[in-house]
């Protein structure tokens, strides 16, 4: 009888304790829920300035063990212009939070790690969302469980469902996707990983053609975090296994093995990064077309003038996504334009370096490579000669260029029997054209051709140019292309002006013929 009333009372005490710490729990979750909300805004006015949208809370309703709540995203009546949501509009996430130290969400997944809550959220169904809920028939796009330590940092599993859509001409079907996501208490670490297995989606074109988009095996890995000039850096990987295109069943364009690494670090002052492109093949119209490579570097990038330049890029890219079909291109390319002038002398601060080291694309007969370093200074310490900001800005140059005759010509034989040439024609046309470039490019001392091999080098340093082996100064170089101002006046020796000589003229090409419209 004592063993069980001491049992009892080991049980009640310890519920007690449960209830009291569970209460407490729900209490504090609800002091927090101010932070994450700022912590929140703060980002957005970070990446999206002129978005004019704000992060909010309501209908908080704390219970014992759980308790639930409503975040929402709506127009910002502080800022001025348009808004990415009408006023009166609104995205709303609806949570339910089991309170800690042990959610009962968790003890059901046998985690006993103790925490401070886990929370279930899903995308609520406003009118702002009409159309979004209409494609998933009224359910949430979206679940995301989440587990909060008492740190303040998170761990979540994201699903997408699932999506099988059809309205007139147009359908869509989605397998669904999964996100693994821990983000720190103030957001500004986040390591995540995602995987969807396709999405293929289908509309007829203006020719009552059917298009078909289609995409296999995506993969996404990121290690992030905010640096000091509030610009995202880490690593970041995606992976694409198959990309297709086709019209009315016939493939038009197949991108085989897409991959993108980014590997983006900073210094006290700078920011440096390198990006790798890597494509396994490409095929176009059943034709194999062969397969490509970049890498791209970067180093010495004064952080602050990038953090102001990425700032400027995303107002323009908001207010085009906000004008939307109203958007006037050329007046937006001129923006853009005038934008990157305007802070492209502060960009150079740092004396910056870029390298592409290789761009190459190989097929069956060889493979061209390009590579190119630059190093940059800042115009304001340099001599000002009448061009224009860029030019003065370069301090180095140092470019290569390699095509293998045959490889080019094999490249140029797939292009012409896609216009609709026979192999023979093509074969033949693919060959002129590549000698006749060769013999261009000679002419005009820009390549030189040895072995089969077209090739190109460029070096400058010090006001004076390398081309494939003359040397000559800038202005020089500029008056062999008529650059600021045209060639420079030859001087009056007296002697009778040679003859130029006459370009070699290409063999004219075989006319295509006409092919019948599919």
């Amino acid at each position: 009888m004592k063993k069980s009333l001491v049992a009892v009372s080991v049980i009640v005490v310890l519920g007690a304790a449960w209830t009291g710490a569970s209460w407490y729990t729900g209490k504090l979750i609800e002091q927090r829920m101010g932070e994450l909300v700022n912590n929140a805004n703060g980002q957005i006015k970070t990446l999206l300035p002129k978005a004019g949208v704000i992060f909010a809370y309501k209908d908080y309703q704390r219970g014992i063990f759980s308790s639930q709540v409503r975040y929402t995203l709506q127009a910002d009546s502080t800022v001025a212009g348009e808004k990415a949501l009408k006023d009166g509009d609104e995205v709303a996430f609806i949570e339910t939070i089991d309170h800690g130290p042990f959610p009962l969400a968790q003890l059901k997944k046998f985690n006993l790690i103790p925490s401070m809550a886990s929370v279930h959220t899903e995308l609520a169904n406003t009118p702002a969302l009409k159309k979004l809920f209409e494609v998933t028939k009224g359910k949430s796009p979206f679940t995301a469980d989440s587990r909060i330590a008492y740190s303040g940092d998170t761990s979540s599993a994201i699903t997408f469902i699932p999506i099988e859509y059809q309205k007139d001409t147009t359908s869509m079907k989605f397998s669904g996707a999964q996100i693994d996501a821990d983000v720190s208490r103030d957001l500004r670490k986040v390591n995540m990983s995602g995987t969807a297995d396709n999405l293929v989606f289908a509309t007829k074109n203006n020719w009552d053609q059917l298009e078909q988009f289609s995409l296999q095996g995506l993969t996404l890995k990121s290690d992030s975090n905010m640096g000091k000039f509030d610009l995202s850096i880490g690593d970041q990987q995606l992976a694409i296994k198959q990309i297709s295109f086709s019209v009315d069943g016939k493939d038009t364009a197949t991108l085989v093995g897409f991959n993108l690494n980014t590997q983006l670090g900073e210094t006290e002052k700078d920011l440096n990064g390198k990006l790798t492109y890597t494509l396994d093949a490409l095929k176009i119209q059943g034709n194999d077309f062969g397969s490509g490579k970049l890498a791209f570097a970067f180093n010495n990038l004064d952080g602050q003038s990038l953090k102001q330049f990425t700032s400027a890029y995303n107002q323009q890219v908001m207010l085009a996504v906000q004008a939307g079909e109203n958007l006037d291109t050329e007046a937006y390319q001129q923006q853009m334009t005038e934008m990157l002038m305007a802070n492209l002398p502060a960009l150079m601060k740092g004396n910056p370096t870029i390298s592409i080291a290789p761009l190459s694309w190989k097929n069956a007969k060889g493979e061209s490579t390009f590579t190119l370093g630059l190093a940059f200074t800042d115009p304001a310490l340099a001599k000002d000669n009448g061009a224009p900001v860029l030019a003065r800005s370069v301090k180095k140059v140092d470019a290569t260029l390699t095509i293998p005759m045959p490889m080019a010509t094999e490249l140029t034989t797939q292009a012409a029997r896609l216009q609709g040439y026979s192999p023979e024609e093509a074969a033949k046309m693919a060959q002129q054209q590549v000698q006749g470039i060769a013999a261009m490019g000679q002419m005009f001392k820009l390549t030189t051709t040895k072995d089969d091999v077209i090739s190109s080098s460029f070096h400058f340093a010090d006001n004076q140019v390398d081309l494939n082996g003359q040397k000559m100064s800038l202005p020089e170089f500029f008056g062999l292309f008529g650059m600021f101002g045209g060639a420079p006046e030859p001087e009056d020796t007296g002697a009778e002006p040679e003859e130029a000589p006459v370009a070699p003229q290409a063999p004219e090409a075989p006319v295509a013929p006409e092919v019948p419209a599919q």
